[in-house]
């Protein structure tokens, strides 16, 4: 079962809200956030709360460590103001250097869950972005990632590879499998009855979404099933026709064994 904050949630919000609106420095912030962690994330403020962690000699706000090991960083601004992307490079650069794949980006009010990707250059994905006084139960489910328990049970790297797998390029790139082609074209035909090409069924589905969302999916084209050697076998030799006369022949060993029974077969080919 996940861990549920939802109390302590409740006690932390008309906090983070008061700071927002009077604007409080980012040290008070910090503070704030900080305190969060410890009351409602269930970490050590002593030992498993690192502030101003330093990495290549530049200081990040806040390391989450468990087992020695940091899980995750913290990046605080001061409430009130907006959470940008340059926060995020700012705090990605940091956690590349570390080599830590986590970042939280916050303000107190707002939260965003990043996760680092380090193949070609950095790419952050953005998991989640919330406001705490956004629907309660939803919030909650968010933040209890980050609690303690479930960092430590993956949780949060479950509740990514779930966010990849729903992801629009992956959902497109299911429906563009030849098989799933073929299954909605014949489904399609069942309820109008009208057959259309495969090309056409990819233009139609493609209109479904905006260009924009096509440049942020990008190129994607139709997997073709991968034949075996007895399919490519059987499309490049000629068929051959087969007698049923060998048929006859064995019901004709069959009946007697039987003691008869077994109706004639007539000499055809198929």
């Amino acid at each position: 079962m996940a861990s549920n904050i939802t109390k302590d949630l409740k006690k932390y919000i008309p906090i983070f809200k008061q700071a927002h609106e009077q604007g409080v420095n980012e040290a008070e912030t910090s503070l704030r956030i900080g305190k969060f962690f410890e009351d409602a994330l269930g970490y050590d403020i002593f030992t498993e709360v690192s502030k101003e962690h330093t990495i290549k000699d530049r200081f990040v706000d806040y390391a989450i460590k468990l087992n020695g090991k940091v899980a995750f960083l913290v990046e605080v601004k001061q409430a009130g103001i907006e959470l940008r992307e340059k926060h995020i490079e700012q705090a990605s650069n940091y956690a590349a250097n570390g080599g830590i794949s986590w970042v939280v980006l916050t303000n107190g009010k707002y939260w965003q869950l990043y996760h680092l990707t380090f193949d070609e250059g950095i790419q952050s994905d953005l998991i989640w972005s919330i406001d705490i006084e956004d629907d309660i139960k939803d919030v909650s489910s968010k933040l209890s990632l980050l609690h303690k328990k479930e960092i430590l049970k993956n949780e949060h790297e479950k509740y990514f590879a779930k966010v990849k797998t729903l992801a629009p390029k992956s959902i497109i790139q299911a429906i563009f499998q030849e098989n799933t082609l073929r299954m909605i074209r014949g489904h399609l035909k069942k309820m109008t009855g009208i057959t259309v090409d495969e090309e056409d069924l990819v233009a139609g589905i493609k209109q479904m979404l905006s260009a924009e969302a096509w440049k942020n999916i990008g190129n994607i084209k139709v997997k073709r099933q991968r034949k075996t050697t007895r399919q490519r076998r059987v499309k490049t030799e000629p068929e051959q026709p087969v007698t049923v006369a060998i048929l006859q022949s064995e019901a004709s060993s069959a009946e007697e064994l039987m003691g008869g029974g077994v109706p004639n077969i007539d000499k055809v080919k198929i």
